[in-house]
């Protein structure tokens, strides 16, 4: 009898240990939503970097402070960016999430906030988006440039006509230069035929 309930014990402890073996590898066989969910914000935040970097702000919708340049080029280096942000990633994102635009100089050392869904005080009033991150956050970051030298620069003649070795004609020969002949002045003054541009790196964040 004592063999009997000891074996009849020893079968239903084999039988729940293979419940859960099975169980365990039929759940966990199964795809995580919250996989596809990152993989969702992560092409959501790249397509709408994209999308901003390649629109030329011309919509009377936005302010246009850099006239021939990108919409987000003026969120960037323009003003009126949080009504500018509202206005586009706001239309882009849905609401169920939560967004905060970003930018750094210092190679993403320090981030500074230009909008963010969380902050009362860095986005506009109303903004149905989520305020709080519960679930996932996934970023994307972009490179913005911005070119000090006005427009009338650009559509100057070739700044680098150099007068030639024959007989002082001006052409675009780069060889025998003795100095440029209609160069502009750059950013820093007479003589910078080449200026520095400004740069920031951007980051996107979608959460929920």
């Amino acid at each position: 009898m004592k063999a009997f309930i000891f074996s009849l014990d020893s079968f239903v402890a084999f039988t729940l240990a293979l419940v859960a073996i099975y169980t365990l590898i039929f759940f966990s066989a199964i795809p995580s939503s919250y996989y596809y969910l990152l993989t969702q914000g992560q092409y959501l935040t790249k397509d709408t970097l994209y999308s901003l970097s390649t629109s030329d702000c011309v919509s009377p919708q936005f302010s246009c402070d850099l006239s021939h340049s990108s919409l987000l080029d003026n969120i960037v280096f323009g003003t009126n960016s949080e009504t500018n942000v509202y206005d586009s990633i706001g239309k882009v994102v849905p609401s169920q999430f939560g967004y905060t635009l970003e930018y750094s100089q210092d190679n993403g050392q320090t981030w500074i906030p230009l909008y963010d869904t969380s902050s009362a005080a860095l986005s506009v009033a109303g903004d149905p988006h989520a305020r709080t991150k519960l679930k996932m956050s996934v970023s994307s970051q972009v490179v913005v440039f911005q070119n000090p030298n006005d427009l009338a620069d650009k559509n100057a003649p070739d700044p680098f006509t150099y007068e030639t070795c024959n007989g002082g004609q001006v052409g675009p020969v780069l060889t025998c230069a003795s100095s440029p002949s209609n160069a502009p002045a750059g950013v820093g003054g007479a003589g910078v035929y080449v200026p520095s541009p400004s740069f920031r790196l951007v980051r996107l964040t979608i959460f929920i």
